[in-house]
């Protein structure tokens, strides 16, 4: 009995970390929770969805990625380094680069839409990801869609931040970010 019990607290302990955590996007959409995915598993989970990409498109040599805007310096040399073999982040005007597009995360589980080269034409790929705190992330099933995508434009990295500092809101339609009100209130009004 004891030995079940014990059994039985170390898996709910194991699970209360995803019960705990709400969904982010980044970048952030209207209604969804914003988390910039500078820290873990932010850098695995892009890579790991990068690296699948590559893999399905038959994509031979060293990775040239792109990842979205506002992330630290620090995030794309993580997401680097997981790369390996010569990876690099892309420059302006490349066009055989890896660009996630957008990450979701929900506790264990992670999508990634990733745009990526084939045959001269980019195409989306969606690649969902399981792991978390008891095992690390891997790929459980991606998705090509078969509908052409626009070239993603270079991103670089944000110099400016501090590790673990979060990029700052992204205005989104029909939302007020603290930046947008300021600029607001301190441009003058063009009323009589």
């Amino acid at each position: 009995m004891v030995k079940t019990t014990r059994v039985f607290s170390v898996l709910l302990l194991a699970a209360v970390p995803f019960a705990c955590t709400t969904m982010s996007t980044y970048p952030p959409t209207a209604g969804k929770s914003i988390s910039t995915p500078n820290n873990s598993p932010g850098p695995e989970v892009m890579a790991g969805a990068i690296k699948e990409a590559s893999r399905i498109s038959g994509h031979t040599g060293p990775i040239v990625f792109n990842l979205p805007a506002g992330l630290a310096a620090n995030t794309w040399s993580r997401v680097q380094s997981l790369l390996g073999d010569g990876a690099r982040p892309m420059n302006a005007g490349e066009t055989d680069a890896f660009s996630v597009q957008q990450l979701r995360l929900d506790g264990g589980l992670a999508e990634v839409d990733v745009v990526y080269p084939e045959r001269g034409v980019y195409q989306l790929m969606k690649v969902k990801l399981k792991g978390g705190a008891i095992g690390p992330w891997r790929v459980d099933w991606s998705y090509r869609w078969v509908i052409p995508a626009a070239a993603p434009i270079a991103n670089g990295p944000r110099v400016d931040l501090a590790p673990g500092e979060l990029a700052p809101k992204t205005e989104i339609v029909g939302e007020v970010t603290p930046t947008s009100a300021a600029t607001e209130a301190a441009t003058p009004s063009a009323q009589p």
